[in-house]
């Protein structure tokens, strides 16, 4: 899947055997796939952009759920799904 993002123009290195950080100037995230049949991201992105994410993962032909949280970490600001 690193190789989807790279080809979309991000950058992607492996940060285990088997996860992979992916990431661009306004958003890094960890790629990790438990399964074939699923896919967990984590990370930070600009809070200005998850918009901009959620079409890239849309774009990529991935189903998502974001979770936007506070930078204390105690408050959901935000969900989107696709």
């Amino acid at each position: 899947m690193a190789e989807m993002f790279v080809r979309a123009g991000w950058r992607a290195r492996a940060s285990s055997w088997t996860e992979y950080e992916v990431e661009n100037e306004w958003v890094c995230i960890e790629l990790v796939e438990p399964s074939p049949d699923e896919r967990l991201f984590s990370g930070v992105v600009d809070p200005s952009r998850v918009d901009e994410l959620g079409a890239v993962l849309a774009g990529l032909g991935l189903r998502y759920s974001i979770e936007l949280w506070s930078d204390d970490g105690t408050s959901l600001l935000r969900e989107l799904s696709g």
